[in-house]
């Protein structure tokens, strides 16, 4: 296959993150905000409603906000120690495989705010005990902390709960009114895809490709937090079964992409790049990539985002470029 043009890269992602449509791309017409979930495997979740609204353009049947309210999709701290949103099944298996490193991060930094082993012990056993009752406000479970001898200030409480969400057993459950809830992930899907080790990282690596291809190794390193050994393994072994393929970027860069890629025709590469998009705050389209410069000029990284602060806004897509609303 000849080295990716910027448009064919461009209308590529397009099609992968379900944002305009191809023959070769074989997913179901009839397409519900949990089916674009699956797809996507994960998307960033910062702010729910944009998270909500990312599915939703995404899907033929927009239902994401009834889907978290009946915990169909469960918002957690997946990958890189921030809010991803995900179909239930996908929680426990994606947050073992990705999360650990994120984990022994944070445990590192205990000292620093003042909270050592026993202390962590204490809230975290709080937390459950009340969470295998009822859901848990996050004003009650600062109120839990307290009441363990544990103080939630000075940001101790949110790395708390960030903390014991990385270990896989505590979810954001639906939302009460304006406030975040926490539960057990059993209490609300008993039935997780039980996906361990090497399989783990085969489907992690599948899905994203995808999904999100043409993508990179660097790419792929950051979305996950993975290390690139495991990266390379990862796609070493999705490259052995046939699902993805090398191809040669447009700045010469070895990329990945779905097989089915390479049968998208080129009406359909043109008929991508033709609508004018308007995606939310956060949105994979940006996201899933460490390297945007493919789709946002370096210009647009305070109108649109990271800036300083890491904030990502609203932006509009033309030709598959993205530029500020």
């Amino acid at each position: 296959m000849p080295a990716l043009s910027l448009d064919r890269l461009r209308a590529l992602r397009l099609i992968a993150q379900l944002l305009a449509p191809s023959q070769a791309l074989k997913f179901k017409a009839e397409a519900t905000s949990v089916d674009v979930a699956k797809h996507m495997l994960a998307s960033q979740a910062q702010q729910r409603g944009s998270a909500i609204i990312a599915l939703d353009t995404r899907a033929h049947t927009a239902n994401a906000r009834a889907a978290v309210e009946n915990s169909l999709l469960i918002r957690s701290w997946t990958q890189r120690g921030t809010h991803q949103i995900l179909a239930a099944e996908d929680v426990r298996w994606m947050t073992l495989l990705c999360s650990p490193r994120i984990v022994a991060a944070s445990t590192k930094r205990r000292s620093s705010l003042s909270l050592d082993d026993a202390a962590v012990q204490r809230a975290r056993d709080a937390l459950v005990t009340a969470a295998e009752k009822s859901p848990v406000s996050r004003t009650q479970a600062y109120e839990l902390f307290r009441s363990v001898d544990v103080d939630p200030g000075e940001y101790r409480g949110q790395h708390l709960l960030r903390h014991f969400g990385g270990e896989g057993d505590i979810v954001q459950g639906p939302p009460v009114g304006n406030e975040d809830c926490f539960v057990l992930l059993d209490s609300i899907c008993p039935l997780s895809l039980a996906l361990r080790g090497e399989e783990a990282l085969i489907e992690m690596t599948r899905r994203y490709f995808h999904s999100r291809g043409a993508a990179t190794v660097k790419d792929l390193v950051w979305w996950t937090g993975l290390t690139v050994r495991d990266v390379k393994k990862g796609i070493a072994l999705v490259a052995a079964e046939g699902s993805i393929q090398a191809v040669t970027g447009p700045k010469g860069e070895e990329m990945w992409i779905p097989t089915w890629a390479v049968d998208v025709t080129d009406a359909e590469v043109a008929a991508a790049l033709a609508p004018e998009l308007i995606l939310p705050a956060f949105d994979e389209y940006l996201l899933s990539y460490t390297d945007r410069s493919h789709v946002m000029d370096r210009e647009h990284l305070f109108s649109i985002g990271p800036g300083k602060n890491g904030v990502f806004k609203p932006f509009k897509v033309i030709q598959g470029e993205a530029l500020p609303v």
